[in-house]
């Protein structure tokens, strides 16, 4: 197996493995929008940014490039944290707020936001865009029970993704070219197949949000309880995110989690 330095330390990772996973394996978190272990891997964010050191042609040579499209190897020294790299996901972040809408105290999504939590670890800092934001479709109904808002879309396509190689049924995708992108309704589509609700979970942003818990509850109120999927035989591992009412006891807020084990 390939053994690799990250940060200094040496391990050793299967075959195959991409320095992403790697570094998440050892403790390390790379900030990224589009990467996700069970979907194709596009690299479209290139918020996964990180230092690659390789033996080539004789002698070390290092470059930045996505964690995600980088495969492990060995004599490989990889680095998460040089100033090299925050500086690269601070001009990342800019980028995907340069037409954010930044309504986050009446976002959801706001507490568990990755945009959210990447800036206040990674940002930090005044635009230096003068040019106005662009407008796009606000809070419209794609579904029997998701709303798209595209303002906070960033594109990551893990939504369009997963409709594509999962439930096979392509109700959504990117349309337009350069600033004009955005998430779209396929012609004549609407996102009412028995997973769509996966979309909301998969999300990084608020752009997907569930009509049964919009404006109900801010995240750091409610309480997490493990549970299982009773929909069918199979026992899929949830997560139960609850809170009572405090002006009615018997009434219940609570949004359905996926949770992910290995087995």
């Amino acid at each position: 197996m390939p053994k690799i330095k990250i940060n200094g330390n040496e391990h050793e990772f299967p075959e195959g493995m991409n320095v992403l996973e790697a570094c998440k394996n050892v403790g390390i978190y790379v900030p990224h929008f589009c990467y996700h272990p069970l979907l194709r891997t596009v690299g479209s964010c290139r918020m996964c940014k990180v230092e690659v050191s390789q033996n080539m042609r004789g002698s070390m040579q290092s470059r930045i490039d996505i964690s995600c499209k980088v495969e492990v190897a060995d004599g490989m020294e990889i680095r998460t944290d040089t100033p090299e790299v925050k500086k690269q996901q601070q001009m990342t972040l800019e980028f995907l707020l340069s037409n954010h809408p930044l309504d986050c105290p009446v976002c959801d999504d706001a507490g568990e936001c990755e945009l959210q939590n990447f800036y206040f670890e990674f940002g930090q800092h005044d635009s230096r865009m003068i040019e106005p934001k662009i407008k796009n479709r606000k809070a419209f109904d794609i579904g029997r029970s998701i709303v798209l808002d595209n303002e906070r879309c960033v594109l990551c396509s893990r939504c369009s993704r997963f409709l594509e190689e999962v439930t096979h049924t392509h109700e959504l995708g990117i349309f337009g070219m350069g600033s004009a992108e955005s998430i779209m309704l396929k012609p004549g589509a609407r996102l009412d197949n028995d997973y769509a609700g996966n979309v909301v979970d998969l999300c990084p942003v608020g752009a997907l949000t569930d009509k049964d818990y919009r404006f109900k509850r801010r995240v750091w109120y409610l309480k997490s309880t493990p549970s299982i999927c009773e929909h069918c035989a199979r026992g899929c591992n949830v997560r139960v995110d609850w809170d009572l009412n405090p002006y009615h006891w018997h009434k219940k807020t609570f949004q359905m989690r996926k949770h992910r084990t290995e087995a």
